[in-house]
Formats: structure tokens, C-alpha cells, sequence
């Protein structure tokens, strides 16, 4: 289960008790601080490590909806008043909700729900954008072309004008000169060792005088080969 780390700015003690006991009787957030003065939680805000700010509008020297403004990345804020002339405002600042007091828990839940979501929708965009998409190729192999996930490639040798495609599950024999290959492969790092071997720079894990060592196989390593390799290797290692 995920806990959401809260904060609550709220210069009304039995405000701040409400808010408190309310977030206590969710098991899946954390309070971690309370304060009454906005300025002395700017720090903390800054930090970016909580989730959900409560924090009423009307305060000393700074409200909620111009702490808000002043937040480069804000967490999911739920705004609380006694006004409720401020909710547009609130809706305009990218508030997550706004609660009108006095609320009830069944309302402060639905707040808390639509946060959540609003996280866990953030999340998963963040996954999206820094998980790279899987690479696939299409390769002739006779009349029939056959998908191949790039990664799950473990080295290509040349047959002539064929190739052979070595991958855990099998070996399969491509329509396609291991040159033609290369051309295709070189924007995800398939280094060509031997005239007569491609293998993925990734799963290179040593060299010898004669050899790249891959996981699970030897491959030849041509001499004329050897000093390119020698080198990508040290600036990999």
C-alpha cells in the first residue's frame, strides 16, 4: 500500500485538529507536519517530498492560493475556507480540490481520492516517458518476415549472403547479408566485431586478445576490429 505524505497550513486550531484526525483515519497517509505560518513551511514545500497540502486560504502574510503561485513544482493541493468565493480562483491556480467549511469526512475522502489519482495518473506518465518503448525489427527469413524484440538478440553471424540470428529461445536464418543488418541495427548499438559476427555493445561484458565475452557466448574478434573495440569498451567500463 502507498502512503501519501501530507501537510497541513491552517492558522485555525480546531481547523487544524479536524484536518488531523481526519487524515488519521486514513491509513494510507502520513501527516508529517503542521503549520499555522505559511512562510515557515515554504522550506519544506520546496523540498518536494510531500503529496497532499491542506492548506486554508485566509492567512497572515501570505494565503494559500499566493503559496500555491509560489510553488515550482506544487504537490496536490486541497484548499479549505469558510469562503466560498475563492473557488474559482482556487480551480484557476491548478488546486486539486476545494474544501468549503465545514466539511464533512465523507467530503475531505473525495478529496483525498481525487489527489490520489491525480498522483498516480502523474506517476505512470513519468514511467511512460522515462521507460524506453521496446524495439522490434522486421527481417526477411525466405518468403516470411519474422518480428525479433532487438534486446532479446544475443549475436548475428554471417552465413554467406545470410545471416543467423542467435536469441535465447533459438537460432533463426534470415534473408539478409549480415552487412544489410548492421545498417539496420547500428541505431541500437550493434557493434560489429568479426566480418563475420554482430553483436549488441550491451551485452559485452569483457574482451580477450581473441574474443568479445558475451553472457552466454565467445565471439571471434577480428584484428582489424580489436582497437575500435578495445576502446569503446574502456570508455563503457
Amino acid at each position: 500500500m502507498s502512503i501519501y505524505k501530507c501537510v497541513i497550513l491552517e492558522d485555525d486550531t480546531i481547523a487544524q485538529k479536524i484536518l488531523e484526525t481526519s487524515i488519521k483515519r486514513l491509513p494510507h497517509l502520513e501527516l508529517v507536519q503542521v503549520f499555522s505560518n505559511p512562510i515557515e513551511a515554504i522550506p519544506l514545500l520546496h523540498q518536494g517530498k510531500v503529496d497532499i497540502l491542506f492548506s486554508d486560504v485566509e492567512m497572515p502574510e501570505l494565503s494559500g492560493l499566493e503559496l500555491v503561485k509560489t510553488l515550482e513544482t506544487p504537490p496536490q493541493v486541497i484548499l479549505t475556507t469558510s469562503h466560498s468565493d475563492y473557488s474559482m480562483e482556487a480551480f484557476d491556480v491548478g488546486v486539486t480540490d476545494f474544501l468549503l467549511k465545514p466539511f464533512s469526512f465523507e467530503r475531505f475522502l473525495k478529496a483525498v481520492n481525487r489527489a490520489i489519482d491525480n498522483i498516480t495518473i502523474r506517476n505512470r506518465a513519468f514511467l511512460k516517458k522515462d521507460t524506453p518503448e521496446e524495439s522490434v525489427i522486421f527481417l526477411k527469413a525466405g518468403r516470411e518476415s519474422l518480428k525479433f524484440v532487438v534486446n532479446d538478440i544475443l549475436y548475428i553471424e554471417a552465413l554467406g549472403a545470410y545471416t543467423k540470428i542467435f536469441t535465447k529461445e533459438k537460432a533463426f536464418l534470415i534473408s539478409e547479408s549480415i552487412s544489410d543488418l548492421q545498417s539496420k541495427l547500428q541505431t541500437n548499438q550493434f557493434l560489429r566485431v568479426h566480418k563475420s559476427y554482430l553483436v549488441p555493445q550491451a551485452k559485452i561484458v569483457g574482451i580477450s586478445s581473441k574474443h568479445v565475452i558475451l553472457e552466454s557466448a565467445k565471439i571471434p574478434l577480428g584484428v582489424s576490429y580489436r582497437e575500435g573495440i578495445e576502446k569503446i569498451f574502456e570508455e563503457n567500463t
